[in-house]
């Protein structure tokens, strides 16, 4: 069974204060902290291992927009237009399906 990890809140003013702490507690038990500056969450604080997956996922979808680029960069702009509002307007069914599934159990 894997660890449950916490999402835990903290006051920039608590995280200045206990900053060892904090580190050791994302470090040690891979707990994520949301520090906050008068309520409103201001940054992450985030395992390494976790910042690097998302820095890999970041770089994989900007690996595939370029390449969506360079596909349809000869394509009429007005075809690429009614390509994407179709694949919208079936996305949006698709969502509401499953909204509809979820609430009907």
């Amino acid at each position: 069974m894997k660890d449950i990890k916490m999402l835990k809140k903290i006051s920039a003013m608590k995280a200045r204060q206990n900053l060892g702490q904090v580190m050791n507690e994302v470090a040690l038990r891979g707990d994520d902290f949301v520090v906050e500056r008068a309520g409103k969450p201001l940054v992450a604080i985030i395992p390494m291992e976790k910042y690097r997956k998302l820095q890999g996922w970041l770089d994989e979808f900007r690996e595939e927009v370029e390449s969506f680029q360079q596909g349809v960069k000869d394509v009429d702009p007005k075809e690429l237009d009614a390509v994407i509002e179709q694949a919208v307007s079936a996305a949006k069914k698709v969502t509401s399906k499953k909204l509809n599934a979820r609430q009907t159990k």
